[in-house]
């Protein structure tokens, strides 16, 4: 229950930025009528859309048999990332996913906005079989299990990235830094 409630704290904590832009924007040309403020607000209003959609995708339950077309994935991460500054490439050997790889590179793309807080740039290399992620973040990804009690906002996703590759076989082989960037590693176990 705690996972789910500081997953829920930081949904909201992710949607205020640009809901108070919103807001702020509204009030803002009410008192002036600017319409450079418009082009503000819509900016606003677009990247709350893009994370509700992300964190559905991301938290939504889906069938066993579902599979994750790339293109959407590739679109969805795309633009998620976009929002925090992050230049992303994203290269599939197929044409799908199945269910479970496809949860696993949606917390990667949410880790990768907190490994790179000032932007930068990540490259997913992802086949059925293994997820290589390169990235020029200031830290290495350090699954570690957590105790409940250490759940916070900023490692809330890497528990459970921990716990969905527990779940369906997949396993971080590498976590290391080379002269391209630091990589990160997850194969089918």
């Amino acid at each position: 229950m705690q996972t789910e409630n500081v997953l829920i704290a930081r949904i909201c904590h992710d949607l205020i930025t640009p809901c108070n832009a919103i807001n702020l924007g509204l009030e803002a040309y009410e008192m002036s009528e600017d319409k450079g403020l418009l082009s503000c607000i819509r900016d606003s209003a677009s990247k709350a859309n893009v994370i509700l959609k992300f964190m559905r995708e991301l938290f939504l339950t889906k069938e066993e048999g579902y599979r994750y077309p790339v293109d959407f994935i590739q679109k969805l991460i795309l633009e998620f990332l976009r929002i925090y500054n992050i230049d992303c490439n994203f290269v599939a050997n197929d044409k799908d996913f199945p269910c479970s790889l496809g949860q696993i590179i949606l917390y990667d793309s949410a880790i990768m906005k907190e490994i790179m807080p000032m932007g930068g740039k990540a490259m997913f290399n992802v086949s059925n079989d293994y997820i290589n992620i390169v990235y020029t973040g200031n830290s290495i990804v350090e699954l570690d299990t957590f105790p409940p009690q250490e759940l916070t906002y900023k490692n809330v996703l890497r528990f459970k990235l921990l716990e969905q590759l527990r779940n369906f076989g997949f396993s971080v082989t590498c976590s290391l830094e080379r002269g391209e960037g630091k990589i990160m590693q997850i194969r089918n176990a």
